[in-house]
């Protein structure tokens, strides 16, 4: 779950970045994405649980990781951590979404697709 000023922008941003559908249940205050077997929830950020880097960053396997790096700053994320070159065919970086929440991407380099 992220927690957000705008739940349904936050979806839309996040549907953008990783071109998938945001999924909407009955009820339309009720959506999420879908990555793989997991559903990711936005959360009205408040005084409780604000939106921001607070320890801790969802990690997302990408196939090409410049092309989503550039997607996420294009879409106005900011590059945070990295790119750091993992030795293993793949890098990882961290970049800060609108609501100041962190995202870890790992993928292969264009280069090397």
């Amino acid at each position: 779950m992220y927690f957000v000023s705008d739940r349904h922008a936050a979806a839309e941003w996040y549907s953008c970045l990783f071109d998938i559908e945001i999924t909407w249940l009955e009820n339309l205050e009720h959506f999420f994405i879908r990555v793989g077997d997991q559903e990711v929830w936005f959360h009205q950020s408040d005084s409780k649980v604000p939106s921001g880097a607070a320890g801790h960053v969802a990690y997302w396997q990408v196939a090409d990781f410049d092309v989503v790096l550039e997607r996420a700053l294009k879409l106005g994320a900011e590059l945070y951590r990295g790119p750091l070159d993992r030795q293993d065919g793949k890098y990882m970086c961290q970049v800060m979404d609108p609501d100041g929440n962190l995202i870890g991407l790992i993928g292969p380099r264009h280069e090397e697709n």
